[in-house]
């Protein structure tokens, strides 16, 4: 208990709060609370009973493969559209109750990881009805409605924000936000690229982008868990930690006493003393404390090197468990995929930005600037920098008229524009893509 006493002392004077009842988000009055209009629990917030299901009616009755799939005819573009329509009434309801300032679920908030959380196939597949709601109003030349649509999307991510505190914001939460960010930062792309979007829409759909800011919210989650996971860790028995334990780290490999311990199933484990516990916290805190300072800089800028080597000390750890850190497998999350997740749909928000203003300097001067500063002020107010170590993206005028866009990307390499992706990191650069011609 000393060790767990002394690691809190080291991880507070830091300013990280441990205090779990104060990250509890106040009560607000119904009328201006997004969960409180009429369906937006039942809809969008998952049910604590971890063995029941994610669907409810509105999940059911939105389901259809053509929601994931690539409509590239009118036919079937029309086609989506008409069955879509039924859900106006209620997209409509989710319109009216994104007037209300305030969303805090309803639920209990005493223990962390069974607090209320989004229900994420909700909000997912809703996310995907209109993005491609919004791409087939494009196909069909019919830009207006497809604003339409990918500004409820953007908006619809303010239910994942928590107001008016953002506590406790869970990684859930956050990441949900990040992939919805994603997929409106691409249909909104879809349309530039196909030259549908006119001068007054790339004005409201620029000052939309701008507003995106996704660091906060992912770092909000990071701040949030050291409270969450010591609270959890401490008010669980033995037994409950070690069966979860084993269903994230899997059975032992190996025949050591050790792993011999680790296999005894039951109640057996409540007979082990509350320090084992209170060591395992501290050694939690500890790993915790250098993961969490190798997310951000000062500016909540992103520096890959140091994520990759901190999550390689988390990964060594958790692969070399011994008495006293055994619980470190389960109570840390992949920080280093949610910060690629992070980064790359950050920077198809910037460039997407970015972007509108190209076009709508295309579109006053009949082609695009030599330099970006050159956009300033008429056309942006300011130019977003890369989220990849808080330099200038690059960018530069083509021959043929065209433009590229990129950042370096999460190996942090000027690979001259060469196209990389989220799920091979190690290579190329995060640009800016023309369609095919």
């Amino acid at each position: 208990k000393r060790a767990w006493e002394n690691a809190k002392r080291e991880i507070e004077a830091k300013g990280v709060v441990l205090d779990w009842n104060a990250l509890i988000p106040p009560p607000v009055p119904d009328d201006e609370n997004f969960f409180a209009a009429p369906k937006m629990q039942e809809w969008f917030v998952k049910v604590t009973d971890w063995h029941h299901p994610l669907t409810n009616d509105l999940t059911e009755r939105l389901k259809n493969p053509d929601t994931v799939a690539t409509i590239t005819n009118a036919a079937a573009a029309e086609k989506y559209l008409a069955w879509s329509d039924q859900f106006e009434p209620d997209f409509d309801l989710i319109r009216e109750a994104l007037k209300r300032p305030y969303a805090r679920m309803d639920g209990n908030y005493s223990i962390p990881y069974e607090i209320p959380i989004p229900n994420f196939v909700a909000v997912r597949i809703v996310a995907q009805t209109l993005a491609q709601r919004a791409k087939c109003n494009l196909l069909l030349g019919r830009p207006e409605a497809a604003l339409r649509d990918v500004t409820l999307l953007t908006d619809f991510s303010r239910l994942l924000k928590g107001a008016p505190t953002g506590k406790p914001m869970t990684l859930v939460a956050a990441m949900i936000n990040v992939a919805v960010t994603g997929l409106y930062a691409d249909t909104v792309s879809e349309g530039l690229r196909a030259n549908e979007w006119q001068a007054a829409q790339l004005v409201v759909l620029q000052k939309q982008l701008a507003e995106i800011e996704l660091a906060p919210l992912v770092a909000g989650a990071f701040e949030s868990e050291p409270a969450m996971s010591s609270y959890w860790l401490e008010i669980k028995r033995p037994s409950e930690l070690f069966d979860l334990s084993v269903n994230v780290t899997g059975p032992p490999k190996t025949k050591t006493l050790w792993a011999k311990i680790r296999s005894l199933k039951g109640r057996w484990w409540d007979l082990i003393p509350r320090g084992w516990i209170y060591q395992n916290i501290a050694s939690y805190l500890e790993l915790m404390k250098k993961s969490r300072a190798s997310l951000f800089d000062e500016h909540q800028f992103i520096h890959p090197s140091n994520t990759d080597q901190a999550w390689k000390e988390v990964e060594y750890q958790t692969e070399h468990l011994g008495l006293f850190n055994q619980l470190d497998a389960i109570a840390l999350p992949n920080f280093s995929k949610a910060m690629q997740a992070l980064a790359f749909n950050q920077t198809k928000a910037n460039e997407a930005q970015i972007v509108c203003a190209l076009q709508r300097y295309q579109l006053a001067h009949g082609e695009y600037p030599e330099m970006l500063d050159t956009l300033m002020p008429q056309f942006i107010e300011k130019i977003p920098h890369d989220i990849i170590g808080g330099q200038p993206l690059h960018y530069r005028r083509t021959d043929d008229g065209r433009f590229v866009l990129y950042s370096v990307g999460w190996n942090e390499t000027d690979d001259g524009g060469s196209p990389g992706t989220l799920a091979d990191v190690k290579n190329g650069d995060w640009g800016w893509q023309y369609p095919a011609r």
